[in-house]
């Protein structure tokens, strides 16, 4: 990574596809745990994670020189080989092609922290935030 200078903050969000498996409960501890560990191995600090069963939410302070939707990508892809390899997971999920990423301000990342920590609530009452959840244009 370059040694520039960098306070870029951003809410990413991508999906399993359609009709891929979900991820069960374990699955989604054991990735929560991978994205909060890994991210000086692909150019994030993670702020604050939540794996659902369809999809997955990431408030991140991106490295110098990543590109958010090239970060993501590469998670897409690394999340599957984790699974696959030290996991031994036969039916890992396939993802949707897209995704949502959302810049956020300095004096935001509490409330899109908040909203990230809160999505299964927020799942089963309804009460989710559109922009937050998009994944297509």
């Amino acid at each position: 990574m370059p040694l520039g200078f960098s306070e870029i903050y951003c809410h990413l969000i991508w999906r399993v596809a359609a009709d891929s498996e979900r991820m069960n409960k374990a699955t989604q501890k054991i990735l929560e745990r991978y994205l909060l560990q890994h991210g000086d191995d692909f150019g994030y600090k993670p702020l604050a994670v939540a794996v659902l069963e369809d999809h997955i939410h990431m408030l991140v302070k991106l490295m110098s020189g990543v590109a958010p939707g090239a970060l993501v990508e590469l998670l897409k892809k690394q999340i599957k080989i984790f699974l696959v390899e030290q996991m031994a997971v036969k039916s890992p999920p396939r993802w949707d092609d897209g995704y949502g990423i959302v810049s956020v301000s300095r004096a935001h990342l509490n409330v899109v922290a908040d909203y990230i920590k809160t999505q299964w609530a927020r799942h089963k009452s309804g009460k989710i935030n559109k922009t937050l959840e998009r994944t297509r244009a």
